[in-house]
């Protein structure tokens, strides 16, 4: 009785495996499909982009100033981006002028206030000998 269990119960893991089996081949022949469909619709757009480069290959010799005009408009969006860049350059420049000029400004207050803080010093030491030298004379006096 336990066998008969037992190899139903084998039977039924094999039907499943089976039934799994099966699923998985089934999605890896869709998979295959989709695969098969994708490398199709690549090869199509890479014929019709390289007839679309033979075209405008033919174009460019049959009408030569269409080149020309493709080459103008490259050199003029060239030229704009020059144009950008110098403009920046000269915003640049001129931003860093006015902080040169501010440094400087303060550094000329600076030295303004440092020269003033040298006259008063020598100033005060000069009071300062001139009332020593009185105040000796003065006891020597006495």
């Amino acid at each position: 009785m336990g066998a008969m269990r037992g190899a139903r119960r084998a039977e039924k893991l094999e039907e499943g495996r089976f039934e799994l089996l099966r699923d998985q081949q089934e999605r890896l022949e869709l998979l295959r499909e989709e695969r098969r469909m994708q490398l199709d619709e690549f090869e199509r757009e890479r014929r019709e982009r390289l007839a679309a480069q033979g075209r405008v290959k033919q174009l460019m010799q049959e009408h030569p100033h269409l080149e020309l005009e493709r080459e103008l408009q490259r050199f003029m969006e060239e030229l704009e981006l020059e144009r950008e860049g110098r403009a920046h350059n000269h915003r640049e420049r001129q931003r860093l002028s006015e902080e040169l000029e501010r440094e400087r400004l303060a550094r000329s207050e600076e030295q303004r206030n440092v020269e003033r803080l040298e006259r008063d010093l020598l100033e005060l030491q000069q009071a300062s000998k001139k009332s020593l030298w009185t105040n000796l004379l003065r006891s020597n006096n006495h």
